[in-house]
């Protein structure tokens, strides 16, 4: 099965961001690839990182296709969810350079970065969005699960970081 991309931009990204992975010594070992989809995950200490590169569809610009490259990882699943928790999310959300916490569609904690690609996306960018999000992950996963419950990622699903991954 082939990719099939939305416009021109997320063909290039897409490229550029497999090129990085697979030649990179930080991740390459730990990378597996989608081949009907532009996305790659990565394992990374204790933490599954998602990459997805993205057609940007609606943006303040008139004309001109272009692409982000979003990196994701699911931070804690089963937390209770209640007002103590989206606080300390907001809160925390303030204390971050880059990225942010948000619940997705199952109700669990995840920490996404992400970067405009195309012609003039920086490696050193796309390395420090996914980098950035490793470290959130694996530094909040404990904090989240001890004091709002539920289960780092990694424990709930322990068969997405088993080896053959890539």
């Amino acid at each position: 099965m082939s990719l099939t991309f939305t416009n021109p931009v997320q063909e290039l990204t897409y490229q550029k961001v497999a090129d990085y992975l697979q030649g990179s010594e930080l991740f390459r070992s730990a990378l597996r690839n989608y081949g009907d989809r532009p996305k790659f995950d990565i394992l990374y200490g204790s933490a599954l990182i998602e990459i997805e590169v993205l057609p940007w569809e609606v943006h303040p610009w008139e004309a001109g296709d272009l692409a982000t490259v979003r990196a994701t990882s699911c931070v804690t699943v089963g937390s209770t969810l209640d007002c103590e928790l989206m606080q300390f999310l907001l809160t925390e959300n303030r204390r971050m350079r880059f990225g942010a916490f948000h619940l997705d569609d199952a109700g669990q904690v995840v920490f996404s970065e992400s970067v405009l690609g195309g012609d003039e996306m920086s490696l050193i960018e796309l390395q420090t969005c996914i980098l950035s999000v490793v470290t959130i992950a694996d530094t909040y996963d404990d904090i989240i699960a001890e004091r709002f419950g539920g289960q780092r990622a990694r424990d709930r699903h322990p068969q997405a970081f088993s080896p053959g991954l890539t």
